[in-house]
């Protein structure tokens, strides 16, 4: 009978904690931070935008008529999300600034300063969504300058709306963000722009330089005379320029589409439109 020798076993060591091992406990602390510091964020959004949303719908309707004594020779319009009408009256001997806010939450301010009008109207508290109540709205400013004024200076900046002018201007300048400019008339120069619209002139009379930038919409413009200079430029939609007879250079250009010119080109001529 043989002896047995019994087998020691031997059991390898448990392998040691690696040194950046993440422990649970911290994970679930910085989790639970972080969602709390989040969430206190959020209401802190929400309750300013209640009480700004509050603010803006309390607020007393600004709209009327109202005429303006003072003298001045230039008007300054800044506007959000309203139609914006500008013309003449020979009947009138006082200015007329004429607000409907139809029931819109805006703020509606005018005063003449120095030799300026200015008149704004814009949304009550910086909370985008104030003006909630007034989507389906259609607020109006319509300035009524006397025909002894002619031709006054005019600076239109508006973020949403139309704007429609109608007389004899100095400097026109127009700055539409999102709406289309419709304009009829003369004047010294014009500088136009729309980001989002289209721009139509009409029966134009201007002696001095135009600019007529739009970057998504056409661009219509009818002269009966001849301005010194002319740039139009579409970054996407069609341009119809109609001249009169006379000498002037036509350059043209495009990065995308044709150009069809049906106008006479004087090269080297004094007036270069492009």
């Amino acid at each position: 009978m043989l002896d047995t020798m019994p087998i020691p076993t031997i059991t390898p060591p448990a392998p040691a904690p690696a040194a950046n091992a993440p422990q649970g406990r911290p994970d679930r602390t910085l989790r639970t931070v972080l969602l709390a510091v989040g969430s206190a964020l959020v209401a802190a959004v929400l309750v300013l935008g209640v009480v700004q949303f509050a603010q803006a719908t309390s607020g007393d309707d600004e709209s009327g008529a109202f005429t303006v004594a003072d003298p001045f020779d230039s008007v300054v319009v800044d506007t959000s999300a309203v139609t914006v009408s500008v013309r003449y009256d020979d009947a009138r001997d006082t200015a007329l600034v004429d607000f409907d806010s139809d029931g819109s939450p805006l703020r509606f301010e005018h005063r003449v300063n120095g030799d300026r009008l200015e008149v704004s109207v814009r949304s009550r508290g910086w909370w985008p969504f104030g003006g909630v109540v007034g989507l389906s709205a259609h607020p109006q400013l319509e300035i009524v300058l006397p025909g002894e004024l002619e031709p006054v200076a005019l600076d239109v900046g508006t973020s949403a709306g139309e704007v429609d002018l109608a007389g004899d201007f100095a400097a026109v300048r127009v700055d539409s963000s999102a709406g289309g400019v419709t304009l009829s008339g003369s004047a010294d120069s014009l500088d136009l722009s729309s980001s989002a619209g289209s721009i139509t002139g009409t029966d134009l009379d201007v002696t001095g330089p135009v600019t007529s930038e739009t970057s998504a919409g056409t661009m219509t413009l009818g002269f009966v005379s001849l301005p010194s200079s002319m740039r139009v430029e579409a970054s996407a939609g069609d341009v119809r320029v109609a001249l009169p007879d006379g000498e002037y250079e036509i350059r043209t250009e495009t990065a995308v589409g044709s150009v069809a010119q049906g106008l006479r080109s004087t090269p080297g001529a004094s007036r270069v439109y492009s």
